[in-house]
């Protein structure tokens, strides 16, 4: 396993040797998803606009996140995207956002009645299914739950969910409909019940940038967000997500 991942770092660095910055993320509709052979989404969109404001050429990789972060901590020239901004993660990168507010909430099935009104009543009520890797599912497990199911992916999470194999699900907002609809599933089947975290997410860049280069990624999404162009591309990706 360590030679495949030294082998893949190779790769990824000979193909960002063409373009002024690497930009890596991981697959998470609709923000950033592979389409047949080329990436898409609202992040995708948001960089290679903000790429063409400043005139660098960028290379795009989708690489699981843990991976792609773990690149940009040790390679000069590269950045992730969206990345939620944490303490842990705060003085080993460069940030340029914030690129959009993400809410987590907890969601069940449409039919059950009455909508739970704490994290308490839902751990009572049944099983609450999360992927592990997620940040949230370190928060709930500071929570003391005891029906906190860590699951390994978002798809089996919501697979789970369509058999009827678990009461609750966490996702964020934006992306809900889109898992809902990977596992064949109407996103009218979810309820939305309560709101578990807020954050903003970022493009983390590699200490080793240029801070002078990150410094005009920071102006130019300012320039994207005051002509309208951000709003613009928000309105294209995420106006269909799952209401409340």
């Amino acid at each position: 396993m360590k030679r495949i991942a030294a082998c893949l770092l190779s790769l990824l660095a000979l193909a960002a040797d063409a373009a002024d910055l690497q930009l890596l993320t991981d697959n998470h509709r609709p923000l950033h998803f592979q389409q047949g052979d080329h990436l898409e989404g609202y992040g995708v969109d948001v960089v290679r606009a903000l790429a063409e404001q400043t005139g660098d050429r960028i290379d795009l990789q989708q690489v699981p996140l843990l991976r792609a972060l773990r690149t940009a901590s040790e390679t000069a020239n590269t950045g992730v995207f969206t990345v939620l901004r944490t303490d842990e993660r705060d003085d080993r990168y460069q940030w340029v956002g914030p690129l959009i507010e993400v809410e987590t909430a907890l969601y069940a099935h449409a039919n059950n009645q009455p909508p739970v009104k704490t994290l308490q009543q839902a751990d009572q009520a049944g099983r609450i299914s999360v992927p592990r890797k997620w940040l949230v599912y370190s928060y709930l497990k500071q929570q003391n739950l005891k029906n906190l199911d860590g699951v390994e992916t978002p798809e089996q999470m919501m697979r789970l969910f369509s058999l009827g194999r678990t009461d609750f699900v966490v996702s964020d907002t934006l992306s809900t409909a889109a898992l809902a609809r990977t596992q064949g599933m109407e996103p009218g089947r979810l309820q939305y019940q309560i709101p578990l975290m807020k954050q903003d997410t970022y493009i983390a860049f590699s200490l080793q940038t240029d801070p002078g280069q990150v410094k005009r990624w920071q102006q130019a999404l300012e320039t994207l967000r005051a002509d309208g162009r951000l709003e613009q591309i928000r309105q294209r990706w995420l106006m269909n997500a799952l209401p409340r």
